[in-house]
């Protein structure tokens, strides 16, 4: 085009020799052409003159590295790209090359270090846990299978810190942040060089174990376990201590994938916490069953077919011990499966609980229990006061105090008619939603108790910071009666602080006249056990309670 001058060799020369790049170009037996004035500088070279210079022979830390790409390069006359790290200047270059006429290669290359800083970085970001500093999750995944291909004998130990959520609920995140660096440091100084500590979750270690002898692991666990229930210093007057719940697999014994060991690991602890204490368990055959079993209660509750499997309820009559007349009644959960057959409260519950799915379960529940009570009022106009076992999940939830008042309205239960049960859990201290939810309750109508009073968190202090109205004394007390003096003296002081804090109380668990007497002459006429009754379904409770001594509407 007129006006314009053509690109020249000197352009090409002042281009070359004002790149931030470093260039050189060298012939087919690797001798230096030409190098720019930035090359002897990355080099270090400055001043100097490769010229005539065979590269390998200047910078033999490389030809390792690029010969064999260079003369690949020359000879397929194929452009590449590839990084390096050459050790005499600690540094990282991306290297570009090109085929200039069959016999000689261009090269452009530039110091990454920076880049490489920044990714490795992020690399041990995406591996570490931040706050210990040891491997986490996604690294101990690797690194077990890393030893399952490689064939090596090790054990997966899987810990986990009994009542850690408690710390942080009661004394805030940063305490319990401290907490666990120093479990971590007590770990560390535990593990042998050839064990991988991690850091799995918030209150969670795994251990990649170079052992597999069940002996060796026995010592070395309890010990494990006598370091974590060391108290932990948090601040000058507070100090915390905790159990933990190992659990334990071993490869190739136990399985040759690392999902079946870590489940085999999560089935093992599982079971160390049935046994509530500072304990492990190291997986067997048997657990498989158990672990299949376990699947298939979680599956039915997560479908939300559980009552189509067979899950139900019974009531439980309270009665007035003096006269034996009906005050009340307990609604119990129960478990009919049609695979698995009758299923343990205690089991399903935890389950429940430990999945995630017992909100759902109790919702059910209550649904039922409130629409049979219904039928009741349409039949026999009054009904004894329903009382229902509310978990704190549920009662964590906004919009439970508007949702039950709406189920109680719509099947026409009075809110003085229906009695929440909570136990004693430090959960509810910590909740200002679950006061205020209480609360509400208790201001509509309805009577708030504490179950199994005397044997959870801390009794006194849900009186003093619940609207509690009444108290369930708990049936371990009450088997004592006429064996303890101690129990029976116990018995005695919460039935007077009941009653000096103007608050109902009630026993459960009566079994015997002898129980019963003594209750009675003690203060406490009002009473549930066996000894009047045992839980009965919903149709014969109606039949024996209801339809002989109510009238029915006409």
């Amino acid at each position: 085009m007129k006006g314009i001058r053509p690109f020249s060799a000197s352009d090409a020369f002042y281009l070359l020799e004002n790149m931030s790049d470093g260039f050189y170009m060298v012939d087919r037996e690797g001798t230096f052409i030409y190098l720019n004035d930035m090359a002897y500088r990355i080099l270090e070279r400055e001043g100097g003159n490769l010229v005539g210079c065979n590269v390998w022979e200047e910078f033999p830390e490389a030809e390792s590295q690029l010969r064999r790409i260079y003369e690949k390069a020359i000879r397929e006359e194929t452009r590449f790209l590839t990084e390096i790290y050459f050790e005499p200047l600690k540094t990282w270059f991306e290297v570009v090359g090109q085929p200039v006429d069959g016999d000689r290669l261009a090269v452009y290359f530039s110091d990454i270090s920076r880049f490489k800083t920044a990714e490795s970085q992020l690399e041990f970001l995406a591996y570490r846990d931040d706050l210990t500093g040891l491997p986490n999750r996604r690294a101990s995944l690797e690194m077990a299978g890393d030893f399952i291909r490689e064939d090596r004998e090790f054990s997966i130990v899987l810990l986990d810190i009994d009542g850690f959520r408690q710390l942080n609920d009661l004394y805030g995140h940063d305490t319990g942040d401290r907490y666990i660096e120093v479990i971590a440091e007590r770990l560390e100084k535990l593990v042998r060089p050839d064990d991988v500590l991690t850091r799995t979750a918030g209150d969670e270690f795994l251990i990649l174990a170079d052992c597999t002898d069940l002996d060796r692991l026995d010592g070395w666990v309890k010990e494990i376990l006598k370091n974590i229930s060391t108290p932990v210093k948090l601040t000058p007057t507070f100090n915390f201590s905790a159990t933990a719940s190992i659990g334990i697999s071993r490869h190739p014994e136990d399985g040759g994938c690392i999902g079946e060991l870590l489940s085999m690991a999560d089935t093992a602890m599982y079971e160390s916490k049935l046994k509530r204490g500072n304990c492990f368990s190291i997986y067997h055959g048997k657990m498989r069953a158990k672990l299949e079993r376990r699947r298939i209660i979680e599956d039915d509750l997560f479908s939300g077919q559980f009552c189509e499997k067979g899950f139900h309820y019974v009531v439980q009559p309270q009665i007035d011990g003096t006269d034996g007349s009906l005050i009340g009644i307990e609604v119990l959960s129960r478990w009919e499966h049609p695979e698995l057959g009758p299923i343990s409260p205690f089991e399903f519950i935890q389950i429940a609980e430990d999945s995630g799915a017992i909100e759902q379960l109790t919702r059910r529940l209550l649904d039922m229990m409130l629409d049979e009570a219904g039928k009741w009022i349409g039949r026999y106009r009054d009904i004894p006061k329903i009382a229902v076992n509310v978990t704190p999940n549920l009662l964590e939830n906004k919009m439970f105090y508007s949702n039950l008042i709406r189920k109680l309205r719509k099947n026409g239960v009075s809110p003085e008619r229906f009695e929440i049960e909570i136990t004693e859990e430090s959960e509810l201290l910590s909740s200002e939603q679950i006061l205020s939810n209480l609360r509400k309750c208790q201001k509509a109508g309805m009577t708030i108790s504490i179950d199994d009073f005397g044997t959870g968190f801390s009794g006194l202090s849900y009186l003093t910071n619940f609207p509690v109205d009444k108290i369930k004394i708990d049936r371990f007390f009450i088997s004592l009666i006429g064996k303890s003096q101690q129990s029976e003296a116990i018995l005695r002081s919460i039935i007077t602080l009941a009653d000096g804090l103007g608050l109902e109380v009630i026993a459960e668990g009566v079994e015997t006249a002898e129980e019963l007497h003594f209750l009675v002459a003690a203060g406490c006429p009002h009473v549930q056990g066996y000894y009047f009754d045992k839980p009965l379904q919903p149709k014969e409770f109606e039949e024996k309670y209801l339809a002989g001594r109510h009238a029915p509407a006409e």
